[in-house]
């Protein structure tokens, strides 16, 4: 899942130093054991307590359009999982990875600019499903359970269909069962990187014909548009009925704020009565916590920040 440029940092197993929001240290299942204190009968997810004591994966820094970080995503995995993984080259079934992602803050330190995590900002869990237990519950599928959490409230889990929440970002490393294996040294086997085939397959046309590659196409193929929209890609489809992260952006200007249909807003959103012109999505932009307070956007993207870059990505919008 990502709203941002995407930099790789390494840190490898270094831990947050952080609380968990239930303040729980429980310990999850050994490996191989389904994790019941996590998922429920019917297949819904609950926050993992105790995650930050288990071992990181490593993480990530998120970069806005100026290149400048502003968001630090650090994985966390139920403790067996990396060992597991380099004997097999696969997740165990009842793995589950946590991504907790924060703001973040860079200070001219002794050794030069260094960027360190700050607020919380939301959770975004996985745990692998070897055997479709949950075969008709939309947050299951392609091998895992999908699930959202958002910082003011921790112990709800906000996402709704996996394909349209959660699946298109990671598209790119549907090889490696969905997971970005090369940004994470503990999972090579004999310390080689593997081969970041997701670099270049985000460049490239898609040619597979299955839905999940059908609702990449729209931000995963070369269009003609500003360079300054790439940001907005991540998230966003422009072909109308094609939602991902974020709703399809076809026919924005002019619409009502949370009616494009097939997409699961937020009551903040839904509940709107902003018509989206220029001005509006302009401050939207800008800040996404000023017009709308309490949409789902808000902890994923921090807005941009040139004026002209707005413009742009605005004049884009109402070509389409």
């Amino acid at each position: 899942m990502k709203a941002k440029a995407i930099i790789m940092t390494a840190v490898g197993a270094l831990a947050l130093a952080a609380c968990s929001p239930s303040g729980s240290n429980n310990e999850p299942s050994e490996v191989g054991k389904w994790p019941s204190d996590v998922v429920s009968e019917t297949g819904d997810i609950s926050f993992p307590k105790g995650f930050l004591d288990w071992p990181t994966l490593g993480a990530w820094s998120t970069a806005d359009e100026t290149g400048k970080a502003n968001g630090m995503h650090q994985v966390y995995a139920s403790p067996g999982t990396a060992a597991a993984y380099r004997e097999t080259g696969e997740f165990p079934d009842g793995t589950v990875l946590v991504k907790e992602v924060r703001s973040a803050a860079t200070a001219n330190l002794s050794t030069g600019a260094a960027t360190y995590a700050t607020d919380k900002g939301v959770w975004f869990v996985m745990v692998k499903d070897a055997t479709k237990r949950f075969p008709d519950n939309p947050l299951w599928g392609d091998g895992w359970g999908w699930a959202l959490f958002e910082a003011k409230d921790p112990e709800k889990q906000v996402a709704t269909d996996y394909k349209k929440d959660c699946l298109q970002c990671h598209v790119p490393a549907k090889d490696t069962d969905w997971i970005y294996v090369e940004a994470y040294p503990v999972l090579w086997k004999d310390g080689k990187p593997p081969i970041p085939k997701w670099l270049d397959s985000v460049k490239a046309d898609i040619n597979e014909s299955d839905d999940t590659t059908e609702a990449m196409t729209a931000t995963a193929v070369a269009v003609d548009k500003p360079a300054a929209y790439n940001v907005c890609g991540s998230c966003h489809s422009v072909e109308p009925g094609k939602s991902g992260i974020g709703p399809s952006l076809a026919g924005v200007v002019g619409r009502k704020a949370g009616s494009s249909e097939g997409y699961s807003y937020s009551d903040a959103m839904k509940t709107s009565a902003i018509v989206w012109n220029a001005d509006n999505l302009d401050k939207h932009i800008e800040d996404p916590k000023s017009v709308i307070p309490g949409n789902k956007m808000a902890p994923l993207f921090e807005g941009v920040v040139k004026a002209e870059d707005r413009k742009a990505i605005i004049d884009y919008l109402k070509s389409i």
